[in-house]
């Protein structure tokens, strides 16, 4: 008996911890870990100056990546799928880790570790070794080629030599360029046809061969150079004036009136003042058939002496139990791109594709974005503002973008509206304004299409976003491709 109480009293002492407790432990103990490194530097604190001793003596210099290790680590088993806590980061850092060790000597364990390689394979063969494995280690920690390592090396040192050197660091060609303005743009190249004047101004060599690359152009030269995005003051308020609506009150009524005598009771609780339109919104009473003011939109228009002879029902106002009645006003009030720009709604847009459509009818700035669309046809006659919508999305990109996160391809065969714009780094080619070279460009931009398309398969990505996420930094820029006069 005593023995089976022995037996069920050590079962009553058994923790049973479920898998999720158990990674969730593991990751707080490497977070610690990692704080600790980090405090241990401030030498501060018996404990904390006797760890920072044992991981000099130990790693000596290379002790600064445990840190980022550890963290790592505890990223990887959490449920947070964030860049850091890839399993390519803490493998491509680890090796990267034992490589710096050994090849710098680093501590009692990188003296020893030299020491066993220089014996097997001499110091000039482990040096070469532990080389390559630290490239390695760089190429699986940012999941890159080595190539783009190459690429990154020379970036950081431009960037060192900007900081202590300031603008003469910077040589573009052989030539210091202290204006963005001067760097040069990407070089896709169309074929067909002779060079227009506009693209020889633009600096296109004659007998250069319009060959189409069926490959992505890589971020332009010059563009290690920190961007800096124009300011918003560079755009003119503009003259805004007040739009003409006329005798707003009266209108209310008259509406109100018109209704009634048609017998349908609602009254103007609210007037919203657009730009373009005043909204008239109605209150109707309970059991109104929505359909009858509907189907008074031209006796409304007609009691109001509407300016274009027509008005606008919206029953009911999307998420309110208001009816609408948009009455054109009598003059419009110009809208500025750069109020817009300042608006909260484009400063809280995150999309680079974000475009600055205008204001809505209740007076609110309105902003699309191209990435959710993904295509805009602007349509209308002449002289209803089809270029200002376009040359104003595309200012919006210039100011929010830079070379490496938009590029664009547009296309201008009346040389009209377009061909401005040559010269600024954004652009992938010269401004096309030859029809026959148009072909050859959407050929490319499928092209591209496909490979991208690949890419984000490979990496588990499902757009581009998610795809430059991923990567930590903007890997492929998005294309816009812009066509004036899509009929021709």
């Amino acid at each position: 008996m005593s023995k089976k109480r022995r037996s069920k009293s050590r079962r009553a002492f058994k923790i049973k911890l479920k898998r999720g407790t158990m990674f969730s432990v593991t990751q707080v103990v490497f977070l610690i870990l990692a704080v600790l490194v980090i405090v241990s530097f401030s030498r501060q604190g018996v404990v904390l100056i006797k760890l920072n001793d044992l991981l000099v003596e130990q790693f000596s210099w290379t002790s600064l990546l445990l840190p980022f290790i550890f963290i790592s680590a505890a990223f990887l088993i959490s449920k947070f799928k964030i860049a850091l806590g890839q399993p390519n980061v803490l493998v491509g850092a680890l090796i990267f880790f034992v490589s710096m060790v050994t090849i710098t000597q680093a501590g009692n364990i990188g003296l020893q570790a030299w020491g066993g390689i220089a014996a097997l394979i001499t110091p000039i063969g482990g040096f070469i070794i532990l080389l390559g494995t630290s490239i390695v280690g760089l190429i699986i920690l940012f999941n890159t080629s080595f190539d783009q390592i190459i690429e990154g090396i020379r970036i950081i040192h431009k960037y060192i030599k900007f900081y202590l050197l300031g603008d003469r660091a910077l040589v573009v060609n052989g030539k210091s360029g202290k204006s963005l303005s001067n760097l040069p743009r990407g070089q896709l190249k169309v074929f067909g046809g002779s060079a227009s004047q506009d693209q020889k101004k633009t600096g296109v060599k004659e007998g250069q061969k319009d060959v189409l690359e069926e490959k992505l152009v890589s971020n332009v030269k010059g563009e290690e150079k920190v961007w800096k995005y124009p300011p918003l003051s560079m755009l003119e308020e503009g003259e805004t004036g007040k739009a003409e609506r006329g005798d707003i009150k009266g209108n209310a009524a008259t509406i109100e009136q018109t209704l009634e005598s048609f017998g349908i009771t609602a009254r103007v609780v609210e007037v919203n003042l657009g730009p373009a339109v005043t909204q008239y919104a109605l209150e109707v009473a309970l059991g109104t058939k929505l359909s009858k003011i509907t189907a008074l939109e031209r006796d409304l228009a007609l009691a109001l002496a509407a300016p274009t002879g027509t008005i606008r029902i919206e029953a009911p106002i999307p998420g309110r139990s208001l009816v609408g009645i948009e009455l054109p006003n009598r003059s419009p009030e110009l809208v500025s791109l750069k109020k817009v720009m300042e608006s909260d709604e484009m400063k809280q847009t995150k999309s680079k594709l974000a475009i600055a459509v205008g204001l809505d009818v209740s007076g609110k700035s309105m902003v699309s974005d191209l990435g959710k669309m993904p295509h805009i046809l602007i349509a209308g006659q002449t002289g209803s503002g089809k270029s200002v919508c376009i040359n104003s999305t595309i200012a919006t990109y210039l100011f929010r973008a830079s070379p490496s996160e938009i590029k664009f391809i547009m296309v201008d065969p009346k040389r009209v509206e377009l061909t401005s714009y040559n010269g600024i780094p954004h652009l992938l080619a010269p401004v096309i304004t030859d029809p026959e070279k148009v072909i050859s460009a959407l050929r490319w931009l499928m092209s591209e299409m496909d490979r991208r398309y690949k890419l984000f398969a490979q990496a588990g990505a499902r757009n581009i976003e998610a795809y430059n996420e991923m990567s930590g930094f903007q890997a492929l820029p998005y294309i816009v491709l812009v066509i004036d006069e899509l009929a021709d």
